[in-house]
């Protein structure tokens, strides 16, 4: 009888915690919330800085808590948060948008150590004013290139874990950027961003970057670039040559006209999930490097797909989105600037 007692106290004690741990993380969700619409709709930087700070003490306090990777932060605004399937990852990223056109990029990341068998905290530093060549630099929490990240994609090779981020950076006034960054993981917990795992080679397109750590598209600040992770039917279409098969004709006389051999064009479906990206071009040759002058051509829309463990490149596609495998109708691709 005393043992039972005992633990129906062990259990009612665990219940009682775990609806305290809820509670606590559902008020610092709601506090994440709240500062993240206050430093928004602010009018002063340095009003915005300080709603900032908040939000990074709150997310902080939130990553501490017991359990924090599980709860569920789809519902958030503002405050983007991205986690991996196999909860090795979870990055926190927002932006603080400055009254002179320019914004300030802030991020925190929870990553898993697997020689300590608990979760790193990271406060990640943006740098990426001052970076130069961004995209062949490997770089880390103190270092970082920062972005708005709203979607992240899990692939493995090996016993190894890759996270491709997609995410958006305001630069300034006049040019915006989306890119495609890789994550990995060190043993001791450690966050690194940049790895070259695109296969781009031999594309006019990236013609003065063959080989990346990661893909940044910069485009004008007034214009709406699609980039977002969808399933898709790729089309491709390759020509093959007929064999000849008539010989030449040794009678005298009427010959029969001869066929002339045109080369026979063949289909290829790929039907699978692939990142999805509008191509960029400028206005014009004259302007060329000149970024604010970039837009999406409305034609002309390329794809990275993961295959033999690698992002592979395929430019212009011929691509019928829809929503999951399971679903018929074609959907038309949505063109929409992430942060709202």
């Amino acid at each position: 009888m005393r043992i039972a007692l005992i633990v129906l106290s062990f259990c009612l004690g665990s219940l009682v915690t775990f609806g305290q741990n809820t509670m606590l993380l559902a008020s610092l969700k709601d506090s994440i919330q709240l500062n993240s619409q206050l430093m928004v709709s602010s009018i002063d930087d340095s009003e915005k800085l300080i709603y900032s700070d908040r939000i990074s003490k709150n997310v902080e306090r939130f990553i501490k808590q017991e359990k924090s990777i599980d709860y569920n932060l789809d519902s958030l605004k503002l405050v983007k948060v991205i986690t991996s399937k196999n909860k090795y990852l979870r990055i926190f990223t927002w932006v603080v948008p400055l009254n002179d056109g320019t914004y300030m990029f802030k991020g925190i990341s929870q990553s898993y150590s697997h020689s300590s068998r608990s979760y790193r905290i990271s406060i990640l530093n943006d740098k990426g004013d001052k970076m130069s060549r961004v995209y062949n630099k490997q770089l880390n929490y103190q270092k970082w290139y920062g972005a708005y990240y709203y979607k992240l994609i899990q692939t493995k090779r090996g016993k190894k874990y890759f996270y491709t981020l997609l995410g958006w950076r305001g630069i300034d006034k006049t040019v915006q950027s989306k890119l495609v960054e890789v994550v990995t993981i060190r043993n001791n917990g450690d966050i690194v961003f940049g790895y070259n795992l695109f296969n781009i080679k031999g594309y006019e397109y990236f013609e003065s970057t063959p080989s990346v750590k990661r893909l940044i598209y910069k485009y004008s600040s007034i214009s709406k670039m699609y980039l977002s992770y969808d399933y898709q039917t790729i089309v491709i279409k390759t020509k093959k040559k007929h064999s000849k098969t008539k010989k030449k004709s040794k009678n005298i006389g009427f010959v029969a006209q001869k066929r002339i051999n045109q080369p026979k064009e063949k289909v290829k479906n790929i039907k699978d999930y692939m990142i999805v990206i509008d191509r960029l071009e400028p206005t014009s040759s004259d302007v060329k490097g000149f970024y604010e002058f970039y837009y999406p051509e409305s034609n002309i829309i390329d794809a990275l797909r993961f295959e033999n463990n690698i992002w592979k490149y395929y430019p212009d596609i011929d691509a019928r989105n829809k929503a999951n495998p399971a679903d018929k109708k074609v959907k038309k691709i949505k063109y929409e600037l992430t942060p709202q």
